[in-house]
């Protein structure tokens, strides 16, 4: 049993005899979730567990006869997609940016195989690796989540409950008894929604019931070129099996 927020703690809950336990934070799907709605619980895992995944790569790294492209498309696959397993339930804050922002750089000096003592602008090795930075891939895991909810049906509890949130961010409560606890209130889902994009969450809602909404997602690695099939020349002496 988990109490959300600061109130007073629930009662006891008895289950066949059997006393259910108060905790401030449980694993649900490889995610942390904690009492006071912050995500740096889990952003922490998630760079201990990406980090083990690039000192696994290691030898591959180092491999010269490897381009940069396929190593980027590594990185991409495998470190990348454990460091932001969930992001798009994250409410990023300046701490949690703080945080990501140089191991993602630093795993991209390890890819170029850039020492310490080496003096390289990070805007030089982002041009190199063509990787776009954590904010950036946060706000489009955030984007293509709440035009995932706002598309759902109406009677879908994750729809209700993203619709009852955009209408708290225009003054429009559940019902006239309802009424915010005291106090400023703290960084939200909905505000990140915000300040991702520079419009308000109402805005954004018509936008992408209304015209769709464009899936987000990372920067596009560079493709490889196709090659071009020849074009196979019958002999005339089977032209005639074909016209």
């Amino acid at each position: 049993m988990q109490n959300l927020g600061n109130g007073t703690q629930p009662p006891a809950i008895v289950v066949d005899g059997n006393t259910v336990d108060s905790v401030d934070n449980f694993i649900y799907l490889g995610s942390v979730l904690s009492s006071d709605g912050y995500s740096r619980p889990d952003i922490n895992i998630c760079i201990g567990l990406a980090s083990s995944v690039m000192s696994a790569l290691s030898h591959i790294w180092k491999d010269r006869r490897l381009s940069l492209t396929t190593k980027t498309r590594i990185y991409h696959a495998l470190v990348l997609f454990v460091l932001l397993y969930a992001a798009e339930t994250w409410t990023l804050l300046d701490a949690n940016s703080r945080a990501l922002e140089p191991f993602h750089m630093k795993c991209q000096r390890q890819l170029l195989q850039i020492k310490w003592h080496q003096f390289i602008r990070n805007d030089e090795i982002t041009e190199s690796t063509g990787l776009p930075s954590i904010s950036e891939s946060v706000s489009h895991h955030h984007n293509s989540l709440f035009g995932h909810v706002a598309r759902l049906q109406e009677d879908v509890p994750a729809h209700e409950a993203l619709n009852c949130h955009v209408d708290l961010s225009l003054g429009r409560p559940p019902s006239s008894q309802w009424s915010r606890r005291p106090g400023s209130p703290r960084n939200r889902w909905v505000g990140q929604i915000r300040r991702d994009n520079n419009l308000p969450p109402a805005d954004l809602w018509r936008r992408v019931v209304s015209r769709g909404h464009r899936r987000a997602t990372l920067r596009p690695l560079p493709a490889k070129r196709r090659r071009r099939r020849r074009r196979q020349v019958l002999p005339e002496n089977l032209l005639h099996d074909y016209y």
